[in-house]
């Protein structure tokens, strides 16, 4: 008999440790330095499945709120998955998940983030989401980068400071589509180093300064070894799109880095712009997303899509439907969609307009919705 239930307190040592035998080699972080929220006491979110006296299978989960302009959107994500050797292949995980889908539906979220990939999320409909244009900022795209910014402006780049916290969560505070964020959680995120950790790869932060104000700041994960073969990556940044730019190029040559990767999300256009002279291609948003409760994510869009045009925003109504479909209903039109579609209308630019028929292709208006990269500060 398994029992699945969330974990008490005094059982996050033994889930740190089936974690860590599971995801981490002897050079890496703990999993509980590197997602202190999946672990957390307080918050109390994360789901076990226990099994002849013991935990056996574990899967995280963290709460956030994700900004769109003016609408505030109750997101999950699980990360951590794991599930002990003697007890693989008996569907436990699955188990835990579908005990995760009742659980965040009674917290009234509206959006699921899963970092992976395949079938045990494909059965719970979880499906890729999203544009990026993954910049591969070289040394030669870099000084280009830096000649195209700096030739009007005067700009000093420095590390992040002990007196920085206050500017930095001015600037993420700016951002029209981001995690919320406080200042406690930004220092706490920037030391977790969530998703740099998995690659072997530290945090820098990088602060620009223009006429003496701080206008915006980038955090990359490096390699710890000067030289090694493994890409860097930008995680996150925020405040002027150029000086972003210039930021991450002065990284490559700050680092000495021989590849520097940013994952540039399709709304974000003046900042793929100023990278404009780095290698790059398409891919979408790091993970999985799955949605929770159809009507209640409209519902929670609502003040961002009325912010879009008024009257479409307004006048929307979505009804959830059994087998995780949609039905969306505009001036007396209705189409009804699968999990996949409806996903794909609120989420990719390339093929939102396919499942749009008549009057409802007024939609393209309001679809699809910005949101933020999975892969930066928040990552689980």
């Amino acid at each position: 008999m398994v029992d699945v239930r969330l974990l008490h307190a005094d059982e996050l040592k033994t889930a740190v440790r089936l974690s860590d035998e599971t995801f981490r080699t002897s050079s890496q972080p703990s999993m509980a330095q590197a997602f202190p929220y999946v672990f957390s006491s307080s918050l109390g979110q994360s789901y076990g499945a226990f099994a002849d006296g013991r935990l056996v299978s574990f899967v995280g989960l963290v709460p956030s709120v994700v900004r769109i302009g003016r609408a505030r959107l109750n997101v999950y994500s699980i990360g951590s998955v794991c599930t002990h050797p003697d007890y693989r292949g008996k569907g436990i995980a699955g188990l835990i998940l579908r005990r995760i889908l009742a659980h965040i539906d009674e917290a009234e979220a509206s959006l699921l983030l899963v970092s992976g990939y395949g079938p045990l999320y494909e059965r719970i409909d979880c499906f890729r989401f999203g544009t990026v244009t993954r910049f591969m900022i070289g040394s030669d795209s870099a000084s280009e980068i830096v000649r195209n910014v700096s030739a009007d402006a005067d700009v000093h780049l420095r590390e992040l400071g002990p007196t920085d916290w206050f500017k930095v969560t001015e600037l993420v505070r700016k951002r029209e589509v981001r995690f919320e964020q406080s200042v406690w959680d930004i220092a706490t995120l920037m030391q977790a180093e969530a998703n740099a950790s998995c690659m072997n790869l530290r945090h820098r932060v990088l602060i620009a300064e223009e006429e003496g104000r701080v206008k915006a700041f980038a955090v990359v994960a490096v390699p710890a070894d000067e030289g090694a073969a493994t890409p860097a990556l930008a995680i996150e940044w925020a405040g002027e799109p150029r000086l972003v730019a210039l930021a991450l190029a002065h990284a490559v040559k700050r680092y000495r880095l021989g590849r520097l990767d940013a994952p540039v999300l399709w709304h974000e256009a003046e900042l793929a712009q100023a990278l404009a002279p780095a290698e790059h291609g398409a891919e979408q948003n790091l993970g999985t997303v799955r949605i929770v409760h159809p009507e209640r994510l409209i519902q929670q869009l609502r003040p961002y899509l009325q912010e879009k045009h008024q009257r479409l925003g307004a006048s929307l109504e979505v009804q959830a439907l059994p087998n995780g479909r949609a039905e969306l209903r505009l001036d007396g039109e209705k189409v009804i969609l699968d999990a996949q579609a409806f996903v794909s209308l609120l989420f990719d630019p390339a093929s939102h307009t396919n499942h749009l028929q008549g009057s409802l292709s007024v939609l393209k208006e309001l679809f699809p919705i910005p949101f933020p990269y999975a892969g930066g500060l928040n990552y689980v």
